[in-house]
């Protein structure tokens, strides 16, 4: 009577490790088949930009990123000894800040699934707060450009494209000017 219930458990332990390793196969084959493209974005008047990665299953997952400003890290100093204490600091005065300091926007995260044939959406939500819907128009298995509407402004987006395509397609804010860099690939929003 005890040799029953350990083969039971025995053989739903075999089954459940099948089930794990067609699961870990199918991600496998999903990520060696999945094509990595260039992504340019402009989100409430801030340009972004990465990569997004598009998947044989007509799904794709989209990463951006700013440059962050050289005043962002012109304060940091290496020390040769880094286990070396710091002499205190004075501490500054805090600076004043506007009323209504918005956000910087410094990243943003999507996930593409396809509505139509050469139709999609991207649910895309940035670290500053803002989200949108972007409504994209396929015009290849590899890219495509599309237009949302955040709470606070415009959202336009491209991938697969060279920054001279992606410039056609992007919505840039009133009195800036959208540029490729002269020093590396990519854009620039002046």
């Amino acid at each position: 009577m005890k040799r029953r219930p350990m083969c039971l458990a025995l053989a739903a332990t075999v089954v459940v490790g099948q089930l794990a390793a067609c699961a870990d196969i199918n991600d496998t084959a999903m990520l060696a088949l999945s094509t990595k493209v260039t992504a340019y974005a402009i989100v409430d008047g801030q340009l972004v930009q990465g990569d997004m990665v598009l998947y044989p299953n007509h799904t794709g997952t989209l990463t951006l990123s700013s440059d962050m400003p050289s005043s962002w890290w012109s304060h940091i100093t290496l020390d040769a000894n880094p286990f070396a204490t710091p002499a205190p600091a004075p501490v500054p005065a805090p600076a004043p800040q506007p009323p209504a300091a918005r956000a910087l926007l410094s990243s943003c995260y999507g996930r593409m699934h396809h509505t139509a044939t050469n139709m999609g959406s991207i649910d895309l939500r940035c670290n500053d707060g803002a989200n949108s819907s972007v409504q994209v128009a396929l015009i290849g298995e590899t890219r495509g450009y599309g237009y949302g509407q955040t709470a606070k402004g415009l959202s336009s987006l491209t991938f697969g494209m060279s920054p001279t395509e992606a410039r056609a397609h992007l919505t840039v804010p009133t009195g800036k000017q959208l540029q490729e860099r002269t020093d590396t690939t990519g854009l620039e929003l002046k």
